[in-house]
């Protein structure tokens, strides 16, 4: 009877010795660091045991739930991995690209709002970093955020960054487990986490890391409004707001996305835990979340009122965004929707493309072959895709997931160069592979 105590105490025995002296290793290369290396560098090495601190009980908590376990181990798995992609990202970025990104300016702009803060004169410096609090700007006004906390520090801000989008995806994978109870929740965890450009692209200072943790929190509050949850429709004012403040146009396709599936959704107002009274708490709060998400969309486009809304508008907003994209070296002729027979061929040039024979360097390369195993594993799914229709009527949030999809598509066939589409389609792949995932 004592053998096996014996053995664990001495098992335990050995982790402590081993964890002790790895601390001991980590804080002496941390002090040499600080002598030798930038802080650029050696911040990093005080955020990432930070962050992984704060996230290692989060983790424990979330995959109890699962008595072998093996939701624990995929959550860890998909952290560390989602950290090395972003040490990745970072080498890409710096050492491959020499800082020849959007990461770069922001990273510049954030430091001189963290030195006006500690110097008084944040005032001045917001003023000509921040003219406006949309868009690129609120990420230097976010950048500048974190950096008063940290200290400017690229590796850092890359760690930051990419902690968020892991904690998005996270978000989206519990949305999935409370909102399709029968789907196959072990298949969309392996998908959503491990996908190589969810790991890669949502992990460097910038928009998209921003707008998946938001996208995230937008989902994770859809899932709740959707099974009758009413501190849902708080989450998802938390979520759009983060989503509009960056692209206002997301917002849109998220909130009608989830209107659909309200209008869509068979269970009766009885199933609400407020009853005929919370339906129409909920109606008015989506309509007041609707005309705000309308207005900051109509404002970021330049289309002015509201009321001038219309298709013409629509072909101007797409047209420029064709313009804007005709640039960079990764061009192709895109296949802008115009009519429904040709939604096909936009879906799979926005969710697929670059084709192996289509890429042009080693990015484009890596890209065309995530597309193409993607390609692989939809037409594999074939079963669950030919039940999307039946889907949509019974579960609400795979309506939300197909119908955002649609929209995202109907958007997107408008860009004609492959690495925007690669870094932009990071904020549908979540909602997408829902349908490879349904019951």
């Amino acid at each position: 009877m004592s053998r096996p105590l014996t053995g664990s105490v001495g098992r335990y025995r050995s982790i402590a010795v081993c964890g002790g002296i790895a601390a001991v290793a980590y804080i002496v290369v941390l002090v040499w660091s600080m002598s030798h290396i930038s802080y650029d560098i050696w911040g990093a090495m005080v955020i990432g045991p930070v962050l992984v601190l704060v996230s290692i009980p989060i983790l424990e908590r979330a995959g109890r739930a699962d008595p072998g376990r093996r939701t624990t181990r995929l959550l860890f798995c998909a952290f560390f991995a989602k950290m090395i992609g972003t040490l990745l990202r970072y080498a890409v970025t710096f050492e491959v690209y020499g800082g020849r990104a959007d990461a770069g300016g922001y990273h510049g702009s954030g430091s001189r709002l963290a030195a006006a803060f500690w110097d008084g004169n944040w005032d001045r410096v917001v003023h000509d970093e921040v003219p406006e609090l949309i868009g690129t700007e609120f990420v230097r006004l976010t950048t500048g955020l974190m950096y008063i906390v940290t200290g400017p520090t690229k590796l850092g801000g890359f760690l930051l960054y990419g902690w968020l989008g892991f904690w998005g995806v996270f978000l989206f994978y519990r949305a999935f487990r409370i909102a399709v109870p029968g789907g196959d929740h072990w298949r969309y965890g392996l998908l959503v986490f491990f996908l190589p450009s969810l790991l890669y692209w949502p992990s460097s200072i910038g928009k998209e890391s921003w707008m998946l943790f938001t996208l995230g929190i937008v989902a994770y509050g859809a899932s709740l409004v959707l099974t009758y949850r009413p501190h849902g429709y708080l989450v998802l004012v938390v979520g759009l707001a983060g989503t509009a403040a960056v692209r206002p146009h997301i917002s849109l396709f998220a909130f009608g996305a989830l209107f659909l599936a309200l209008v869509l959704r068979r269970r009766s107002w009885r199933d609400s835990r407020l009853g005929l009274l919370g339906r129409i708490i909920g109606l008015a709060a989506m309509i007041g979340i609707g005309a705000v998400v309308v207005t900051t969309a109509a404002s970021f486009f330049n289309v002015g009122d509201v009321t001038e809304l219309s298709g013409d508008s629509v072909d101007t907003v797409l047209d420029r965004t064709t313009d804007q994209s005709s640039t960079g070296g990764s061009e192709f002729e895109s296949t802008r929707l115009t009519s429904p027979a040709e939604y096909p061929s936009a879906l799979v040039s926005v969710l697929f493309r670059p084709f192996p024979w289509e890429a042009g360097n080693a990015q484009a390369l890596a890209a065309s072959a995530e597309g193409f195993v993607l390609l692989l594993v939809s037409i594999g799914s074939w079963r669950r895709i030919v039940r999307v229709p039946r889907a949509v009527v019974q579960i609400p949030y795979v309506a939300f997931a197909v119908s955002y999809t649609l929209m995202f598509v109907f958007a997107f066939s408008a860009v004609n160069n492959f690495g925007i589409l690669s870094r932009q389609r990071t904020q549908v792949l979540p909602l997408f592979l829902v349908v490879l995932a349904i019951p």
